[in-house]
């Protein structure tokens, strides 16, 4: 691995190789990382859905695109400004979209399929590519089996970290209370 201290920060080019995260054992994620000038290129091979407990956001904004596999963008619902909770913001959707919204949980569900899947895929790739802003929350949902992307990832300007009861939580905070979930019987 090159670069792997504090300095990290500091350098032009780093490549992270083959990065577990979760349990080194029993993986969610595998990936490798390519850093150019802060912008960073990353090849996933999910395994397990992300943590489903709580949202996330990320540092920087970014573009994925599913290669091979499926999953599912899981995002809550967007409150109404200066209106209490209980009214839900209504999504509007594009009346051919197979997104799926689930109001009981609050949430709505984006299917990603992988441009590799298909020949329909491949030259009509609209299925299979998402772009997010750092600040929007979200968590993916990882079917049995997996999925690989390519993820563009711009220069991070925002502290990432887990939403719990609309309060933002720095990672390590987060897993020190709730710990990793990711075990043999996650999903």
């Amino acid at each position: 691995m090159i670069g792997s201290n504090n300095t990290d920060k500091f350098k032009i080019f780093q490549i992270r190789w083959a990065e577990k995260l979760g349990y080194n054992d029993n993986p969610y994620l595998i990936r490798w990382t390519f850093i150019f000038f802060g912008y960073s290129m990353r090849i996933h091979h999910w395994i397990k859905s992300d943590d489903n407990r709580y949202f996330h956001d990320h540092s920087s904004d970014l573009l994925s695109i599913v290669l091979k596999g499926k999953y599912t963008n899981v995002k809550p619902l967007m409150w109404k400004k200066n209106l209490p909770p209980t009214h839900l913001f209504e999504v509007e959707l594009p009346p051919e979209s197979s997104i799926k919204r689930k109001f009981i949980s609050n949430t709505v569900e984006y299917p990603v399929e992988g441009i590799f899947n298909s020949w329909k895929n491949f030259f009509n790739m609209k299925k299979s590519i998402w772009f997010s802003k750092a600040t929007e929350q979200h968590y993916l949902s990882i079917p049995k089996k997996g999925a690989w992307t390519l993820l563009f990832e711009g220069k991070a300007y925002h502290k990432w970290g887990f939403y719990v009861n609309q309060h933002k939580w720095r990672p390590l905070r987060y897993f020190s209370k709730f710990g990793i979930i990711q075990t043999e019987n996650y999903q």
